[in-house]
């Protein structure tokens, strides 16, 4: 595989960590609450999508029942819970959210069981093929993306596009903007925190569905279909800054793309050190965990956030 290919295989990928670290980063930076169980709120909402798909054949309406389902399960959880143990410390939180993510795969267990379930691709498109000249690409194979893949970035870029116009241009935009740099000071100009860290918890896991149909296709719908994804997509928040959703949705991005290249020059060595049986695979989660250490140890607060936060 050439360091082209890997790019281009990098890039969706890292675009599917980046709308995990978006929503990520959507609740945390509006309420301070890091969900641990993001990845399996978003699962819930695919399992709902699968049920609807089962009982009408119609995917677009399987899709948008999900979404609301991962919308009204984010609000329910903050208004229902996450309200009454506000005054909790960090660690305190965090330890509610990790709960919840054992409740919540063990709901899915109980009412799904254990057998995958198969969820179709969202659109169905042909691979796109380049042949480039000797002198870009000298090994002479065809530079193959898969459609679906081209989609998954595409929609990636439109949702950070959509919200990044929903932040400058609203004023409900604005007002979880300026939730998240100032609580105090967001009651005292008339701003509902309640209703908009609501907001916040609503969208953010609706995101996470929408990653979710995207991935169920590939990995089929399991209780732990997000699990793996969550941390990546915590990597690529971190990455990118916490306090910036573009940050992380382009630290996704180019975590997607180190991976890859990680991935190859790991093949390059093995191969130079005849390690045949030594799969660069097993070694992709310790890139990432190299990537988290590195980046707070030389800049806690990601490559694209502010390390201090301004007024709006």
């Amino acid at each position: 595989m050439s360091i082209l290919q890997a790019i281009l295989l990098g890039l969706p990928q890292g675009a599917l960590y980046g709308l995990m670290g978006l929503g990520l980063s959507l609740i945390f930076g509006t309420t301070g609450v890091m969900n641990f169980a993001q990845g399996n709120s978003g699962m819930l909402g695919v399992f709902f999508a699968w049920s609807v798909l089962a009982w009408t054949k119609s995917l677009p309406l399987a899709i948008a029942a999900g979404i609301a389902a991962g919308a009204l399960l984010g609000v329910g959880t903050d208004r229902i819970l996450m309200k009454k143990v506000k005054g909790l410390t960090h660690g305190g939180m965090l330890i509610v959210t990790l709960g919840l993510l054992m409740a919540y795969e063990g709901l899915a267990l109980i009412v799904w069981g254990t057998e995958p379930l198969l969820f179709p691709d969202l659109v169905t498109l042909p691979p796109l093929i380049w042949t480039l000249p000797p002198s870009v690409n000298p090994d002479g194979i065809p530079l193959i993306v898969a459609g679906s893949d081209l989609f998954i970035l595409a929609l990636a870029l439109v949702i950070s596009l959509l919200f990044a116009a929903f932040f400058k241009f609203t004023k409900i935009g604005l007002a979880l903007k300026a939730r998240s740099q100032d609580e105090v000071g967001a009651r005292v100009v008339g701003i509902s925190v309640g209703a908009v860290d609501s907001l916040a918890w609503g969208s953010g896991v609706a995101i996470c569905v929408v990653l979710g149909t995207l991935v169920a296709p590939k990995t089929m719908v399991t209780p732990g279909m997000l699990t793996t994804l969550q941390l990546y997509g915590f990597t690529a928040a971190v990455f990118g800054g916490f306090s910036s959703l573009f940050g992380a949705v382009v630290g996704g991005v180019i975590l997607g793309v180190l991976e890859k290249l990680a991935s190859l020059g790991l093949d390059a060595l093995f191969a130079a050190t005849h390690a045949a049986n030594v799969n660069s695979a097993d070694f992709q989660l310790s890139v990432i965990l190299i990537v988290i250490i590195a980046t707070l140890a030389i800049r806690p607060t990601g490559i694209f956030a502010s390390r201090f936060k301004g007024k709006v």
